[in-house]
């Protein structure tokens, strides 16, 4: 099954919108574990899809040995920021809040680097 570009581009952050709206809106234990299955598809689906679009995938350089695994690795950004967006929603405490808010930073600068990194470099032809 096909979908059009615009569609197909934009289905992760469809789901993570409607997390956010579940997680917001409704405090049921059923609601949360469906929040969780929405926001772990869409992060599944934009690590698959920036995976495909790798064009550092096959370089097999020693300098570039990686301390993380993995899987650890590509899903650590959104880890950050579900608890960040928990710590929110779901507590008054300052303190917490600032820690979340600093998980938001450092998930946001993670994912912005993973992105420029993965582009295609600009050739001279």
């Amino acid at each position: 099954m096909f979908y059009p570009k615009f569609i197909y581009e934009n289905l992760p952050y469809l789901y993570f919108f409607i997390c956010a709206y579940l997680l917001a809106f409704y405090s049921d234990w059923a609601v949360y574990a469906s929040a969780g299955l929405f926001y772990v598809v869409g992060c599944f689906m934009l690590v698959r899809r920036s995976g495909y679009r790798r064009v550092d995938r096959f370089k097999g350089n020693e300098k570039n040995k990686k301390i993380l695994p993995f899987f650890i690795y590509e899903y650590l950004p959104y880890a950050y920021f579900a608890v960040a967006m928990t710590l929110v929603l779901k507590t008054n405490i300052p303190a917490l809040q600032f820690l979340a808010f600093g998980l938001m930073i450092i998930a946001l600068r993670n994912l912005l680097l993973r992105s420029n990194h993965r582009k295609k470099a600009k050739s001279l032809f």
